[in-house]
């Protein structure tokens, strides 16, 4: 095997870790976002916000532009769904599953700067070693 063969074996080893790693940290954000929707949701099934539209200044200053404003129990049937008072029970283990997923995807970005770093570094490298047409090798496809 050539050092050039190694070197591009190289690259796309590192192509193939960091897309890995990439995909991984959008699953990752993508569970926090439903971890802290649901952490809401169980904040709203004891404390809901207010009503839109309750507040008759707010309705005063927008005249016939506040009609469509949905009702308060459609808004309430909307996102509490089949969701018991008791609900308020699952705060501490969703900020605790939050939690873990922050620490999880600090270290997955730590871990996806490190290698783009080392696919940069090896890039840099076979760019010194065999010019511009190193670039054009198998390492691109």
């Amino acid at each position: 095997m050539t050092l050039a063969g190694t070197a591009a074996e190289q690259l796309v080893d590192l192509r193939r870790r960091r897309g890995a790693l990439r995909l991984e940290h959008q699953h990752v954000v993508r569970w926090r976002r439903l971890v802290r929707d649901r952490l809401e949701l169980a904040v709203a099934a004891a404390a809901p916000p207010q009503t839109p539209g309750a507040c008759p200044d707010v309705r005063a200053a927008l005249g016939p532009a506040a009609a469509d404003v949905p009702a308060a129990a459609e808004l309430a049937a909307a996102v509490r769904g089949a969701l018991p008072i008791a609900e308020v029970h699952e705060l501490p283990r969703l900020r605790d599953l939050d939690t873990r997923l922050a620490r999880y995807e600090m270290r997955l970005e730590d871990a996806l700067r490190d290698l783009t770093d080392q696919y940069i570094d090896q890039l840099a490298q076979d760019v010194a070693e065999g010019g511009v047409d190193a670039l054009r090798g198998p390492a691109r496809a």
